[in-house]
């Protein structure tokens, strides 16, 4: 007959597999009778990446039993939309993924001081492991990973992060207004949102067409870098009228995309 661990057990024993059922997650009352699992702190954002739901689901919930904000996609171009709607602190990546491969994940993330990046895996040779610490992952893990040593990783990663450095630049997504340094607030369409939220998001870093296109909704067909040419000079167009004495800093990278400009 197979054992199965309760959460509990799993976490104190670092027992943690794909095999078995998903545990449920044990609760408790605090002396105020507030639900105690409530009361953990959300910080750092995690986004884990797996195609199999059964260990993505383990590892959400373990990792949230940690004190972590967890969220699962199952491929890359998920993890692009996760991202675009709120920023991650650490990704947890599986290399073996439909699709685009996790090496081609990492290194599209490598350099973004802001984000950290652990691997976790079947690929257990040297060679495994040194290619994905070359493509810029700051931890490697052997699948069955220990919960209790990937969330001590996750905590010291998120330690040494360097924040993303605040903007003048201020998008309110509820009420779909930019806010310039002087404090003038823009109306946006949505679609104008979408591609503000997603820039500012990656503020300092290069967004690629495709990334863009994605966040849309729209397909990349010869009218695509037209389509999205039109919005973004409409958006300057509007910061200017709002706010004569600012420039929105977002420049065109040739044959990539854009990229708003920090600092």
């Amino acid at each position: 007959m197979a054992t199965y661990f309760s959460l509990t057990e799993r976490i104190k024993t670092g027992r943690w597999s794909v095999r078995g059922c998903v545990p449920t997650l044990e609760r408790g009352n605090d002396k105020n009778g507030e639900n105690s699992m409530d009361m953990i702190e959300s910080k750092p954002q995690v986004i884990i990446v797996e195609d199999e739901p059964v260990l993505r689901d383990n590892l959400i919930i373990g990792l949230t039993a940690h004190g972590f904000q967890v969220r699962g996609v199952a491929d890359g171009a998920s993890l692009d939309i996760a991202m675009s709607d709120q920023p991650a602190d650490v990704v947890v990546l599986d290399l073996g993924l439909p699709v685009e491969d996790g090496i081609d994940i990492a290194n599209r993330l490598k350099g973004r001081t802001d984000l950290g990046l652990i691997m976790v895996t079947a690929r257990s040779s040297a060679d495994d492991r040194i290619l994905g610490l070359e493509s810029g992952a700051d931890g490697y893990f052997v699948k069955p990973v220990n919960i209790n040593e990937l969330a001590v990783t996750i905590r010291n990663l998120e330690q040494r992060l360097v924040k993303r450095p605040d903007t003048a630049w201020q998008l309110n997504t509820e009420s779909s207004t930019l806010c310039t340094p002087a404090g003038i607030s823009v109306f946006l369409t949505d679609q104008e949102c979408r591609v503000m939220r997603l820039l500012l998001n990656k503020s300092g870093a290069n967004v690629t067409y495709q990334e863009i296109f994605l966040v849309l909704g729209q397909p990349d067909d010869i009218y695509a870098k037209a389509r999205l040419e039109v919005l973004v000079s409409r958006l300057r167009s509007k910061v200017m009228k709002a706010d004569c004495s600012e420039t929105l800093p977002i420049k065109a990278r040739h044959s990539i995309g854009y990229i708003f400009l920090t600092g």
